[in-house]
């Protein structure tokens, strides 16, 4: 039977900006009073995991979910600025009202795909893909198989490491959902691809079993 790692991505609690409904970027947004307990729950269900060992964006709404994660499993996060959002330059901190005000309706390509948006000041996705998978293969590098690793981080970088694990090229808009304090799981095996990273599956994606107490208190 192979022997396989597991990293537990987890999307951060609930912050203010979600609340507000703003494209958050690299702003600081701390955790909403729900943000706290999906924090607790997810926690909760890491411990079940047999996770001993968390890393984590520093931004406050990935740290404070990171914070409450350790606390209960008795590992204090390793913080990892490439494990952060994608900066949106200018416009981080906007409302999405503001920005279709701004930009109008998605603009669609010749496929009838929506195009993305260009941001004045942002990251640049080429620059985004680079350090977020460099810093998910030096955490995997670091570790060995058998081990349960959680990594806390952000909407942009979860979805883009998914894709990138399925083999798809990274764009936005995201084709699937990541949702706060949702559990997506990767297994790495021993052995390697062609392009010489890893061998790596997703297990699941997205899973928001453990949150089912804070979403019947909505």
């Amino acid at each position: 039977m192979n022997r396989y790692m597991k990293l537990i991505l987890v999307r951060h609690g609930e912050s203010i900006g979600n609340q507000e409904n703003r494209l958050q970027g690299n702003n600081d947004y701390d955790l909403t009073e729900l943000g706290r307990v999906q924090a607790r729950l997810t926690a909760a269900r890491l411990g079940d995991e047999g996770v001993r060992s968390v890393y984590s964006s520093p931004l406050l709404r990935a740290a404070a979910t990171a914070e409450a994660i350790g606390a209960v499993l008795g590992c204090p996060p390793v913080f990892l600025p490439e494990l952060r959002e994608y900066d949106f330059g200018e416009l981080a901190g906007e409302t999405y009202a503001e920005l279709r005000q701004r930009f109008g309706g998605p603009a669609l390509g010749p496929d009838g795909r929506p195009i993305e948006r260009v941001y004045p000041g942002e990251e640049g996705r080429d620059v985004f893909f680079k350090r977020v998978t460099d810093c998910f293969w030096s955490i995997v590098e670091a570790h060995r198989a058998e081990e349960k690793v959680a990594i806390v981080s952000h909407g942009g970088p979860i979805a883009l490491l998914c894709q990138s694990v399925l083999g798809l090229p990274y764009k936005r808009p995201m084709p699937f959902a990541i949702d706060n304090c949702s559990l997506s799981t990767v297994r790495v095996f021993d052995g390697e691809r062609e392009d010489g990273r890893p061998r790596a599956v997703i297990q699941a994606l997205n899973d928001v079993c453990h949150l089912r107490e804070a979403n019947a208190a909505l």
